[in-house]
């Protein structure tokens, strides 16, 4: 049911689209290379050793790549098996705890389609992964915790090491951080201090060092070894949580900078649309977890593999919102607990709260068919697909909220709850039918590199201070050689053309995004300004270049191709 239940979610966003920005382009490009590269020690971002994750998820994308072809989709098709992992545990861990099959059923649907969940397990990079190997170590870490001593707590923890080493193989610490955060807490919480103190707990140790070890020591081994080991566990674990003395490349509380209370602020909008759902599981975890009863420790592990890591990401110098992602699932875990606890009659919080999810739903459905209507009207797709598709979003959900009503009236709350689910899911999955072509249109770089290719041809081409995205648009796929200039100024421009004559071509990043049907449409009432031509309009004034070719994506990136002035 599980997995009939999310597919159509997975397909749409993991195998229905092409690879987005921000991040996708890189990612895609770094498990290309990796499906050509000889030594996959390390993985490779324009044949550069990329030292900011383990290489886990890329050989796994990588291996995709060479079984069905370079694409995006071939990319993401790993991702379908770590949503799965992430479902199918976190449902086992509910079903652990004491929650019946419905509850189960709900906790795998909040961890799998909570906004920032469903961005996470479809999006190309290693945090899909990540948040597997945290479900399969939150999972082991309570069979290994409830489990009486001997092999059973033994294999429990095993489990959780299993999980652990994943997550680090993924994303680093993270993959340790999330059950040793949760073991700890509740520990703590309720003051079983002997549990640390337990061969089981640290017997399953010798999977991690089984699975890490061999990577970490043929990452040694390599000439420039030792400073790779201190770039992926020193400048990216210490160095997003304080400045420390590193290259400005490595700098990186320069970017995405941390703001006190983000997450709190913004965890409503990745919990969507079961945000009310997760209001009242907390509601509810604030008495149960208080009993002195064992059926409190449930309530406590929920909490415990929540709030305690948002709480330390507030105090980290860089803030993402898919850092907050293992997170979800103890609030998962708060969810089936509390479906699974729900009286035959919900008190009227409980009420308000299902009714509340459903207007929540409701108000996605419209939102996203407004959009559909938009992109008719501008002519970003054909207008009677748009409108069709808009009239059947709201069609389909408002019968199943409909449903979920009836339901919830005759008492029946989770199988209120699944309907809600389906009127969410109903309403992305088309939406996402007439959506995704449009912003694949917007997204297409590939088309970009092509055109800048023919453009360029037997011509010296370089790329003026690029960002990552850039270095992957023109590396993914080609055989083209290229050199990268750092500095983007006059005087590197000059210098490059002067070494190189009159055919030498500079690629730069435009600021802002290309105009297209929707940006003229929306103009009617709103007013943005041009972005201009940013550094390359700086140096057409300074006499160093000229513009030759623009590229422009609708809605999507600009760039523009150099030459040397003419004289």
């Amino acid at each position: 049911m599980i997995v009939l239940a999310l597919a159509p979610l997975w397909i749409a966003g993991i195998l229905g689209r092409g690879a987005w920005t921000p991040d996708e382009p890189r990612e895609a490009d770094i498990a290309w290379r990796m499906s050509l590269q000889q030594d996959r020690t390390l993985p490779e971002l324009a044949g550069t050793p990329f030292l900011e994750k383990p290489p886990l998820s890329y050989w796994v994308a990588a291996t995709g790549i060479g079984l069905f072809g370079d694409s995006a989709a071939a990319a993401r098709a790993a991702n379908l098996l770590y949503a799965a992992t992430v479902a199918l545990a976190v449902a086992a861990l509910a079903l652990a705890c004491g929650t019946g099959s419905g509850a189960a059923l709900l906790g795998a649907l909040v961890a799998s389609s909570a906004l920032l969940s469903f961005r996470v397990s479809s999006w190309l990079a290693p945090d899909a992964a990540l948040l597997a190997g945290n479900a399969l170590a939150l999972l082991g870490l309570w069979y290994g915790y409830r489990a009486p001593p001997g092999r059973i707590k033994a294999w429990g923890y095993a489990l959780m090491h299993l999980g652990a080493a994943v997550g680090f193989m993924a994303k680093s610490a993270p993959g340790w951080l999330v059950p040793g955060l949760a073991l700890l807490v509740l520990v703590t919480w309720e003051r079983r201090f002997r549990e640390l103190a337990r061969w089981e707990l640290y017997a399953g140790f010798v999977l991690q060092v089984l699975l890490i070890g061999p990577w970490l020591w043929r990452v040694a081994l390599r000439p420039d070894g030792a400073e790779a080991l201190r770039t992926l566990f020193w400048n990216n674990i210490a160095g997003r949580f304080t400045h420390i003395d590193a290259p400005a490349a490595l700098d990186y509380t320069t970017g995405h900078r941390n703001r006190p209370g983000k997450y709190l602020i913004e965890l409503p909008v990745y919990l969507l649309p079961w945000t009310l759902v997760a209001v009242a599981s907390l509601r509810r975890a604030w008495s149960r977890a208080r009993e002195s009863t064992a059926d409190a420790s449930p309530w406590r592990l929920a909490l415990a593999a929540s709030l305690p890591l948002l709480a330390l990401l507030s105090f980290a110098a860089t803030a993402r919102d898919v850092y907050a992602a293992p997170a979800l699932l103890g609030f998962a875990l708060l969810a089936a607990l509390w479906c699974g606890s729900l009286p035959a009659a919900p008190d009227r919080f409980d009420r308000a709260c299902l009714t509340g999810t459903r207007w929540l739903i409701g108000l996605m459905a419209l939102l996203l068919a407004a959009a559909l209507l938009v992109l008719a009207l501008s002519g970003e797709c054909p207008a009677p697909a748009g409108w069709a598709d808009a009239a059947l979003v709201l069609l389909t959900t408002a019968v199943l909220l409909a449903l979920a009503y009836r339901a919830q009236r005759r008492g029946d709350a989770g199988a209120g709850l699944t309907l809600s689910y389906g009127a969410y899911l109903a309403s992305l999955c088309l939406a996402a039918f007439v959506a995704f072509p449009v912003i694949d249109r917007w997204q297409d770089l590939p088309a970009v590199a092509q055109v800048v290719r023919s453009d360029t041809r037997g011509a010296p081409l370089a790329l003026l201070a690029p960002d990552e995205t850039t270095l992957a648009l023109i590396d993914h796929g080609s055989a083209q050689g290229y050199a990268v200039l750092e500095h983007n100024d006059a005087a590197t421009a000059a210098a490059w053309f002067g070494q190189h004559g009159p055919g030498a071509r500079l690629l730069v990043l435009l600021p802002g995004h290309g105009t297209g049907n929707l940006t003229r449409y929306l103009g009617r009432w709103l007013t943005v300004p041009a972005p201009g031509d940013g550094i390359a309009a700086t140096l057409v004034a300074s006499g160093a270049a000229r513009i030759v070719h623009r590229y422009e994506l609708p809605q999507g990136r600009r760039y523009a191709l150099l030459g040397p002035p003419v004289r």
